[in-house]
Order: structure tokens, then C-alpha cells, then sequence
């Protein structure tokens, strides 16, 4: 990777007397995934070589959900990773509250990464966390330069986290009102002298090109929350223009630290950006940090070997879209292990994969931070066909939200609008039975796994929420630890394939 190697941006009357060359290691959506920060430490060590050699200023920045789910101790561990990385600035997600406002305030009080959050509103100003969060910040690097941050939270951070109490009587403003601030703080910026400006996002990719093209000043996007995976420099996708026709450059690096991204930049003496190259680069191409590591094991506790991947298939770009080999390989062992005709799993519970070689419990347990509790449940066809219908029409949704349904004991196909062509039952025998999808029987009754999530309703999955009278089993663990005992249980080493179950006709 050349960091001189950069796509020229042309515009009206643009001259160079003097530039500026800025890299920025910007990561996104981490999800708590601590054998991934582990390898992004090492991957921010290699930007700053890149940087030095090149004479240009390394800025190490993040949009959000660094934490996730109700794990205190993995969040910890998280926070520690912002520190060990170097992160200079981060925009809290909506998953920071998952733990509550509080827990969130009490991780970062003492962090050096600086906390963003210009959109958020605080009931007690006294608090860890209100008194961590700044609107902006003015970063200076040792070369002299300064550049502006600012930092936003979503919109709709109410209805994107587990408990809305959680929040503790925070609100967000709206994207009207957002945006409105975000012109009067880029404006501040400016009159201080401040050129160069960088807005860590949480709000998603489509607010974010709105935000490119209604407010001035504004000079880059690091974005987050929708997960897109942005690669390079496109003109109108990531390339988009202020009201007064300056380059707006936007970043996303997909979920899950699979990647990240290394953004270089060359600035006029105008703080305008006349250069630019993208680069989104695959975590695991990088070893594992020991002091991460080392880190890690203090606060989590060494974690145990529990097998060894010969081999696994690689999961899609979209896991809400498509068929996941892990899906496949966790619900057959909770089919298996807690002994359910069906098995049924939201394609968002999944957050991420396992490397081949060496598999630890913390490897299983990455995958999933949200420590749902499982059920074991009475659910009739149709309830059970109209939740895979409605996760369906995941395909043709603008954002691909909800997912589709992840499942065992069960084969699908769905046509490219997300509609249901074909639906069976397999029986754990092997045999298949076919079932109508546009009448199935409501008199016919499964067992069913699938978490407290699900349970309760969520993603408006109405048709799967059971009360007392339909739930045969109440279980104090999540998909991880039924995972970990199957994987014991299996010869050595094992593999994880997909088996075609769901199938997406083009």
C-alpha cells in the first residue's frame, strides 16, 4: 500500500501552493470483538510506520460500537483497547448503552480517547459520562496541524438499543436539529481557525450523505451504524460535494472489525481536501497483539481451547441477506443439544466468525455479545412460516433490516424480492416434509429454540413473542455455551460449511 499513491479530485479553480498530508486508521462497529481488536492493535502500529515514512500526520479515530451487549467485563476490555490502540477520538454507537448510560460513563472516565457526542443531551450534567462527552474537539499533531472533530449518535438510538431504560433519561436530537447544529458547531470551528474538519458518525450511511451535501465546512465523514463496507473513492457514492462545492469524502469500514480502513488525504492550504485514496483493508491479515492479548486475559481470564477449525466457509459480505455457515453450524448444535424440531435465529444476533486453527471459548462467545437467554418453546407453522416470510423481505428493504432467518430443521427458498417460493420441515431422522407456504397449518405445533430477543418480540417479529403457557423451557445461557459444549463433543478438528438450506433464487 503506496500512501503517496492517491486519486487527484478536480474542481473549479483548485490550486496547491501548500498541502497537508493527513492518514487517518478509522474503524467502526467493532461489536465487542475482543480477538479482533486484538489484531487491529497491530494493524494501528503499521499505520503509524506508514504515516512517519511518508511525513504525514496518523490520526486513529472511531465511529461506534466499540462495546456491546450486557457483558461488563467485556466492554472493559473494549474500553482498554481504545487506550492500547491509540484512538484519539470516538463517537459513542447506540451500543455503548447497552450496560446502561452509567456503566458506559464509569468505563471511559478515565480513558484517553477523547468522547464525542455534539447530538446527545444529558438530564444530570454532572454525570461520568456527560462530563467525558464533548460537542468537539480541536485535535493539534505533533506537526503543528489542527484539525476539528465532532461526533454524533443516531437518531433512532431509542429504538436500536436492548433496554431503553438503559439510557437513563438521554435523548438525541433529530436529524433536523442535528444537522442545524452540526453547520453552527462546523461554523465555531471555522472561526477559531480551524481548517480541516472530521465528523465521526453513528447515524448511518444515508444520513451521512445528507449531512455531505447540506452542510459546509465538513470535510470528511467517518461513518458507522449501517455497516456498509466502502471501498475507495467513488464519486457520488462517497464523494460528494458542500453547498459551497468542496469535497466531501465518506468512510465506512463494514461491522465486526473484519476490516478497516486507512483514509489519505492531501489538503490545500484552505483546508481543502485535493487528494484522496481509501483504503479498506482485512484485519486478519494481521497477528495479535501481546499486550491486547495479555490485557484481554486479565480482565476476562485466559480463555480456554476447546478445538481446532480444519476449515470454514467463508461468511457473505451481507450476512442479513444470505445463508451464514455459523448459523448452520450453531443452530444444528442447539437442534441437537437441547433436543427442538426447529431451531430459529435472527441473522443480526451473529457478530462475526472464527479464524481457522486453535478455537478458544472467548473465540465462540465473540460471536455473540449480546448474552440473550434461550427458550425452548411451543410455536404452531404458521406463526413459525409468517416470521420467515416477514424476515424475507430483508432483500428488498432499502437497509436489508431486519435479516433473514437463520434456522435448523428447516429449508427455504425465497425469490429475489424476499417472497417464500418453498418451505420443509427435515425431521431428525432426515426426512423431508414439504409445507404450503401460502396455507400452513396452524394446528400443527413444533418445539422451537431461539433466544429471549425473538421471545419478547423483537425486530416487530410479533408472531414468534410466547407467553407462560408456550414456553417448555427457560435456559440461563446464550447460543455461545451450547456451542462450545457441541464443539467439545465432536472429532477433531472440525469443519463448518454451509449446506444450502437457504436458498436465494436470482
Amino acid at each position: 500500500m503506496n500512501i503517496l499513491s492517491c486519486n487527484n479530485l478536480s474542481f473549479k479553480n483548485q490550486t496547491v501552493p501548500k498541502s497537508t498530508k493527513t492518514s487517518i486508521f478509522y474503524i467502526n462497529d467493532l461489536h465487542g470483538q475482543i480477538p479482533k481488536m486484538q489484531r487491529l492493535v497491530s494493524a494501528g502500529y503499521h499505520a503509524e510506520q506508514l504515516a512517519k515514512e511518508n511525513g504525514a500526520d496518523l490520526l486513529k479515530l472511531c465511529s461506534g460500537d466499540t462495546f456491546i451487549g450486557g457483558d461488563e467485563k467485556r466492554s472493559m476490555a473494549a474500553a482498554s483497547f481504545l487506550d492500547i490502540a491509540g484512538i484519539q477520538a470516538e463517537a459513542p454507537g447506540n451500543h455503548e448503552f447497552d450496560l446502561t448510560s452509567s456503566i458506559c460513563g464509569k468505563l471511559l472516565k478515565n480513558s484517553k480517547t477523547q468522547i464525542l457526542g455534539m447530538n446527545l443531551n444529558f438530564p444530570d450534567k454532572n454525570s461520568d459520562l456527560s462530563q467525558k462527552v464533548k460537542r468537539s474537539y480541536i485535535l493539534e499533531t505533533p506537526n503543528g496541524e489542527k484539525y476539528g472533530l465532532i461526533g454524533i449518535q443516531p437518531s433512532d438510538l431509542v429504538e436500536r438499543i436492548k433496554k431503553k431504560e438503559a439510557l437513563e433519561g438521554i435523548t438525541v436530537d433529530d436529524k433536523e436539529q442535528t444537522i442545524a447544529e452540526l453547520q453552527q458547531e462546523a461554523d465555531m470551528l471555522k472561526q477559531q481557525g480551524i481548517n480541516k474538519i472530521i465528523l465521526l458518525s453513528h447515524e448511518g450511511n444515508d444520513i451521512e450523505k445528507e449531512i455531505a451535501q447540506r452542510v459546509v465546512g465538513i470535510d470528511v465523514i467517518l461513518g458507522g451504524h449501517s455497516h456498509d463496507l466502502i471501498e475507495g473513492i467513488k464519486n457520488g457514492e462517497n464523494l460528494l460535494y458542500s453547498p459551497s462545492g468542496e469535497p466531501v469524502v465518506i468512510t465506512q469500514a463494514g461491522r465486526d472489525g473484519n476490516h478497516f480502513g486507512i483514509l489519505n488525504l492531501e489538503f490545500n492550504e484552505n483546508g481543502v481536501i485535493s487528494k484522496a485514496q481509501n483504503n479498506i483493508i482485512d484485519t486478519n491479515h494481521y497477528s495479535s497483539n501481546l499486550i491486547m492479548s495479555k490485557t484481554a486475559d486479565s480482565i476476562l481470564g485466559e480463555s480456554p481451547v476447546i478445538g481446532n477449525l480444519r476449515y470454514a466457509d467463508e461468511i457473505p459480505k451481507s450476512t442479513n441477506t444470505e445463508e451464514n455457515p455459523w448459523a448452520d453450524f450453531v443452530s444444528d448444535a442447539l437442534r441437537q443439544n437441547l433436543n427442538a424440531d426447529v431451531v430459529l435465529i435472527n441473522s443480526a444476533n451473529f457478530r462475526g466468525s472464527v479464524d481457522r486453527g486453535v478455537v478458544t471459548e472467548r473465540d465462540i462467545s465473540s460471536i455473540f455479545p449480546f448474552n440473550n437467554k434461550l427458550f425452548k418453546v411451543k410455536i404452531n407453522e404458521k406463526d413459525m412460516v409468517d416470521a420467515i416470510k416477514m424476515c424475507g423481505k430483508t432483500l428488498s428493504a432499502k437497509n436489508h433490516k431486519p435479516g433473514i432467518m437463520q434456522v435448523s430443521g428447516l429449508s427455504y427458498t425465497l425469490d429475489k424480492e424476499g417472497n417464500l417460493v418453498s418451505i420443509s420441515y427435515i425431521d431428525k431422522s432426515g426426512q423431508t416434509r414439504n409445507i404450503d407456504p401460502q396455507n400452513p397449518d396452524s394446528n400443527r405445533i413444533y418445539t422451537a429454540v431461539y433466544d429471549e430477543f425473538l421471545v419478547n418480540g423483537g425486530d416487530n417479529l410479533s408472531m414468534l413473542k410466547r407467553d407462560d403457557k408456550d414456553i417448555l423451557e427457560r435456559y440461563e445461557y446464550d447460543k455461545d455455551k451450547v456451542t462450545i459444549d457441541y464443539i467439545k463433543s465432536l472429532s477433531q478438528p472440525f469443519e463448518v460449511r454451509k449446506d444450502g438450506r437457504i436458498n436465494i433464487l436470482n
